[in-house]
């Protein structure tokens, strides 16, 4: 299994959680298995079609394809790719401190002082976007950090925010070297962020593991809302309950409930880079009738079909 493999199954696995998550976000869990039973396809909601993916995906599209670009992490190209993103109005979905940074960013203020501050700043925002980091730096931990932290506080300038996108990076990092164990993934994590809620959640989620608790009676206990500090937990438990399957992964944080497309995205992105992409869904061309201008999707043989705008 190559690299090329492990980066582009990180970045679908992403987007495929988004969309899957999209139509349940903000049910309780114990709605979701009364109405819908086990989630394994996609379904349009929010003005949305059937697996078209939302501002985490869109999000992430940006620190991706700046990177490309530039040849580097330049978080200033980033900003500037937000308030693009902001202006094309195709939102989907945009969170209040996403919100709040693009807006500051819009009134001159430098990325570097235009995220939200404040403890209404520690949500998943950053978190959400940021498997790209994980994959560029794979080789260098030092640099990961201080890459994370600053494409974080563009929107989120909060330590627990910085914490839990640091932790999603991480955690895709070691798994696309092959450098961690499963088993010991959320342990290493946590002392990679040292003193936080976050790694403090992540501790309790491996107490949780090693006493073989069901996904959902921990996610239960590890929380599934938009702070960063349950949602980052709940997804890395998914992956470390199921690791060898990627579908059941982002079911179950789906299942969870409450932000079900960022913790499902996080989950996807962290369990895709363990595909080997004959596995994955296979891109290719889709006829008339999606509202996306390249007219490219997808279809997962489980989960149906996903219509992208273009290709990840």
């Amino acid at each position: 299994m190559t690299m090329e493999d492990k980066f582009a199954g990180s970045l679908l696995g992403l987007a495929i959680g988004d969309a899957l998550g999209m139509p349940f976000e903000g049910m309780r869990a114990q709605a979701i298995r009364q109405d819908h039973g086990l989630v394994s396809k996609f379904l349009p909601a929010r003005g949305l079609a059937a697996g078209q993916y939302t501002d985490d995906t869109k999000m992430m599209l940006c620190i991706a394809e700046s990177i490309l670009e530039r040849g580097r992490v330049d978080p200033e190209d980033v900003a500037e790719r937000f308030v693009e993103w902001f202006d094309s109005g195709d939102l989907r979905g945009i969170g209040g401190s996403c919100l709040e940074g693009i807006l500051n960013l819009k009134r001159g203020i430098p990325w570097r002082e235009s995220g939200r501050r404040g403890k209404w700043a520690a949500g998943n925002g950053t978190a959400m976007r940021i498997a790209a980091m994980g994959l560029v730096d794979c080789y260098d931990m030092e640099r990961l950090r201080e890459h994370c932290s600053a494409t974080s506080i563009i929107t989120h300038n909060n330590p627990e925010a910085v914490a839990g996108a640091t932790a999603v990076a991480y955690a895709i990092a070691r798994l696309v070297k092959g450098e961690v164990e499963t088993s010991t993934l959320l342990l290493e994590t946590a002392a990679f962020l040292g003193p936080s809620g976050v790694a403090r959640n992540l501790g309790q989620a491996q107490d949780l593991l090693s006493a073989n608790i069901p996904i959902e009676e921990a996610l239960a206990v590890l929380g599934t809302s938009g702070y960063v500090v349950e949602s980052v937990a709940s997804a890395l438990y998914c992956f470390s309950k199921t690791p060898g399957d990627f579908v059941t992964t982002v079911s179950s944080a789906v299942m969870g409930g409450d932000d079900t497309d960022t913790t499902a995205a996080i989950a996807g992105a962290i369990s895709g880079g363990q595909w080997r992409l004959e596995h994955a869904p296979a891109l290719r061309r889709r006829g008339e009738g999606h509202r996306e201008t390249s007219g490219v999707g997808t279809s997962h043989p489980q989960f149906g079909q996903l219509p992208w705008e273009r290709p990840l």
